[in-house]
């Protein structure tokens, strides 16, 4: 649970205040057109520190950070009073595992400005990252002391409670979230994410208003998913593992699952001996797939095809006990 709330913490904790460009580095014309776009616009102003910070956020955004640390610091040696440079610079130096130098970023972009929101939101994320839970809650403090409606920092505050192991102030902090921004898509999904692991039904509304806002993401649908699988709603849970297929038809964990379903709880075992089979091409290494796939065909009396599939798990992952056992019970029906 923990380590999916952080994973949107680090997601969530990237912007800057100038908003960085979207492109995909997949598109290689696009990715052309819009830095030629930029160098244009530097050639033509080339003391203006903007242009620099425009491209740096660029390059941040596909993960050319050498190149950004360079703009940012020319536009820093333009105007080495703005508090944002030292913000974008602050996020150049976490992206590149350098928490020290974010940390003085972040210091001298407060010097400059006390009452930036965003720096002392990115401080207190970057204390969190450090394990650092006490300077992390003085920072929102001191945050929300200046602006009591951002729903990003009790967001913030509430990873830090869950890494702690206090998970009921984390629900009324990422419920104070929700009811500052009913929209927050992290805060949603992270409270399915707690309730489901309590096997609260509520968990339901709360990942089903996270697909609704954004209708594309494969978590929160995996989340639903697993809930429904976990508390017998078995075809409720086909159908949300489905639905992620077609998202995104090689989401092995949805193939999976799908396979596990039809051979623990259907006893459909052809079909889930070709969920296996699917998951086997995609992710070769898969040890419990070869595993729940030999089971499926032991299931249907084909033990040739099974002895294989457990010899395979053995091989992927040594002393694998389950397929030890198989094998010696196959040996004992000669």
């Amino acid at each position: 649970m923990v380590a999916i709330a952080a994973l949107f913490f680090a997601a969530s904790g990237c912007n800057t205040e100038n908003s960085r460009q979207q492109t995909g580095t997949s598109d290689k014309v696009n990715v052309d057109t819009v830095l030629m776009a930029l160098n244009k616009a530097i050639a033509t102003n080339a003391n203006d520190d903007a242009v620099y910070i425009n491209r740096a956020d660029y390059y941040l955004s596909i993960n050319n950070v050498d190149s950004a640390l360079r703009d940012i610091l020319i536009a820093i040696s333009i105007d080495e009073n703005n508090a944002n440079h030292y913000i974008t610079l602050s996020d150049a130096y976490l992206t590149s595992g350098n928490p020290d130098k974010c940390l003085e970023a972040l210091d001298k972009a407060l010097r400059l400005n006390p009452e930036s929101r965003e720096a002392l939101l990115k401080k207190a994320q970057l204390y969190l990252i450090m394990r650092d839970y006490e300077k992390s809650r003085a920072t929102l403090t001191q945050l929300l002391d200046l602006d009591g409606i951002n729903p990003q920092a009790y967001f913030v505050a509430a990873i830090g409670q869950l890494e702690q192991g206090d998970t009921t102030a984390a629900i009324r902090s990422l419920q104070t979230a929700l009811d500052q921004d009913q929209e927050y898509f992290e805060a949603q999904l992270q409270l399915g994410i707690i309730f489901a692991t309590q096997k609260n039904p509520i968990a339901v509304s709360y990942l089903s208003n996270a697909i609704g806002l954004h209708p594309g993401m494969i978590e929160p649908y995996y989340q639903l998913g697993l809930f429904f699988q976990e508390n017998g709603k078995t075809e409720s849970a086909i159908t949300t593992y489905k639905n992620i297929l077609e998202i995104a038809p090689d989401y092995v964990p949805a193939l999976y699952n799908l396979g596990y379903i039809h051979l623990v709880y259907l006893k459909e075992f052809a079909t889930a001996a070709d969920y296996f089979t699917q998951v086997i091409m995609l992710a070769p290494n898969y040890t419990e797939a070869y595993y729940n796939r030999g089971f499926s065909y032991e299931q249907m009396g084909r033990t040739d095809m099974a002895r294989t599939d457990y010899s395979t798990a053995l091989e992927k992952t040594s002393n694998y006990q389950k397929a030890i056992e198989a094998l010696n019970r196959l040996d004992t029906l000669k």
